[in-house]
């Protein structure tokens, strides 16, 4: 089953490899395992529509308004600092050694996706700390319920007794070894067999380095406040989501078919060639802007496709519809009598996920008959950027897929 990836704002250049390398695994190892396919041999499509975004003609000089960044642009927060800063912040006495366990005490889940997002290493390397991490979402999710029954010191009292962040890692290898999946769909879990994790050698190298940038991080929070290692003014980040929103309309209505529109097409025809050839599912996943230009193409460009499962995270489509912003919108429907705007009939089952600390991503329940709004709390420092490279994030997509498709 092929499975396609659109992504969002701030891809004007390729995407991070290792972030592709951990997302990719993480789609293999629960979303495309539940849906019953072959993890190895189901095509991961993901359109790169960033790059036919115009590039700025002064290079970024635009940044330097306030005369206190470097001409050319503002350094980039690191995702190993955005997760230390959320940790200072909110737990405010994370020593070097124990961002992990300040976060893990408050939430396991919060320090497996820690983790995850700022794994570095070979690809094969990426791969194994994705897949360490994934299963540690499973088991999280099956002790916790899914955090219902709690989550952190409460209810792993294991954490009370690890000393500092490399004890923590190789403790949570030891009680993933010694436990085993309970009640969690069978499709849930990467293979039959349980692939069991020692203490010490069990931790992947890719994790274990992690440890190294949480550290040095957390001694400049510490040292110098967590809002010191955030950078004021504007951003690139800021700047590419202004850039892309406003480039991709532009391209839109300036063609019948644009090239953004004609690039994310062409991959969603060969997923569906693929899919119709196998007799499988086709399931599409999009992030943000990537959300907003796949709903202008199934309700407008290509009606005639058929999507199984969409998932759309981070999205602004129900902001962007009640707007009238898509080339189906249709001005004269609005809340007035309670309707919505019909179901797309191409589509089998719509999830939308919100994050509520993300303040770029819009419900679509309220706008849309047949889209279901999804709660999911990211906890990273920026919320917008913390779905993808989110064990628990695949693992509840995983779920849905797991569902039935339907």
């Amino acid at each position: 089953m092929p499975l396609v990836h659109v992504h969002g704002i701030g891809n004007r250049v390729p995407a991070d490899p290792q972030q592709v390398a951990v997302r990719d695994a993480l789609y293999r190892q629960h979303v495309l395992t539940a849906a019953g396919c072959d993890p190895a041999k189901s095509p991961i499509l993901s359109p790169w529509w960033g790059r036919l975004m115009a590039e700025p003609a002064w290079g970024w000089a635009s940044l330097n308004a306030t005369g206190t960044e470097r001409l050319g642009g503002a350094e980039e927060v690191s995702v190993a600092e955005e997760a230390v800063v959320a940790v200072v912040a909110q737990a405010g006495d994370a020593e070097p050694d124990r961002v992990l366990v300040s976060a893990a005490t408050q939430s396991l889940m919060w320090a497996i996706d820690i983790v995850c997002a700022a794994l570095i290493g070979t690809e094969e390397e990426l791969r194994l700390g994705a897949e360490f991490c994934g299963r540690a979402t499973v088991y999280w999710a099956e002790r916790s319920d899914t955090g219902r029954r709690g989550d952190g010191a409460e209810v792993f009292p294991w954490l009370t007794e690890v000393g500092d962040d490399a004890e923590l890692l190789s403790r949570l290898s030891a009680e993933m070894e010694a436990w085993r999946p309970g009640l969690l769909p069978a499709a849930a879990v990467n293979s039959p067999e349980w692939e069991t994790f020692g203490v010490g050698s069990g931790v992947p190298r890719a994790a274990r380095a992690v440890l190294r940038r949480l550290n040095a991080h957390a001694a400049t929070a510490v040292t110098r406040g967590g809002a010191a290692v955030l950078r004021g003014g504007p951003t690139r980040k800021a700047a590419l989501l202004l850039g892309d929103v406003m480039g991709y309309f532009a391209q839109r209505d300036a063609a019948e078919v644009g090239a953004i529109v004609a690039l994310v097409v062409e991959a969603l025809e060969k997923a569906s060639h693929h899919a119709a050839a196998r007799g499988e599912p086709l399931i599409v996943v999009a992030h943000s802007m990537g959300g907003n230009i796949v709903y202008d193409v199934l309700s407008h460009y290509r009606p005639d496709l058929r999507v199984d499962l969409l998932v759309t995270a981070g999205t602004q489509v129900g902001l962007f519809e009640e707007l009238k912003l898509f080339r189906a919108s249709d001005r004269s429907l609005t809340c007035a009598g309670g309707g919505k705007v019909p179901a797309l009939s191409n589509v089998g089952r719509w999830v939308n996920v919100v994050d509520p600390a993300d303040p770029l991503a819009f419900a679509a329940a309220p706008v849309f008959a047949g889209a279901e709004d999804l709660r999911f709390d990211t906890g990273a420092w920026w919320a917008h950027s913390g779905y993808i490279t989110s064990p628990y994030f695949h693992h509840r997509v995983g779920l849905c897929a797991a569902e039935g498709l339907q």
